[in-house]
């Protein structure tokens, strides 16, 4: 009996951790493609500093969060996120605001790539 009952709290905090793991990386990583939508929409709008201090705002809120998000998700599609927001300084200051936008779009729909594909659904579990 006590091991089905430790059985039982194993897989209750499994399950606990799973549904707050897939919460946190759902939450920060929502919270970086609003970012990017922000920036899209400076790109259209704002001067070059106020586009220069927004996207360097986002680089920093990645590196604050990678660490958190690459231990959460084993998965090369971080590993292409990572690459198009730490680019987009460079892109910015070398290349046409038309270019970083298309870097912001990319970099948008890799995040919504990852959060389908590490949604808590049962094709995704099996």
């Amino acid at each position: 009996m006590k091991r089905v009952i430790a059985a039982v709290l194993l897989l209750g905090v499994a399950v606990v951790v799973s549904v707050w793991t897939n919460y946190v990386f759902e939450s920060k990583m929502n919270g970086l493609a609003s970012m990017l939508d922000i920036i899209i929409d400076c790109t259209e709008t704002a001067d070059d500093h106020e586009l220069i201090e927004k996207t360097e705002k986002l680089v920093a809120q990645w590196h604050e969060l990678s660490g958190i998000l690459h231990s959460l998700v084993m998965h090369e599609g971080m590993d292409d996120v990572e690459e198009n927001i730490t680019a987009l300084p460079h892109i910015l200051e070398h290349s046409d605001r038309e270019e970083f936008r298309n870097k912001c779009i990319e970099a948008i729909n890799q995040i919504e790539n990852l959060l389908n594909s590490e949604k808590l659904k049962l094709e995704n579990i099996l």
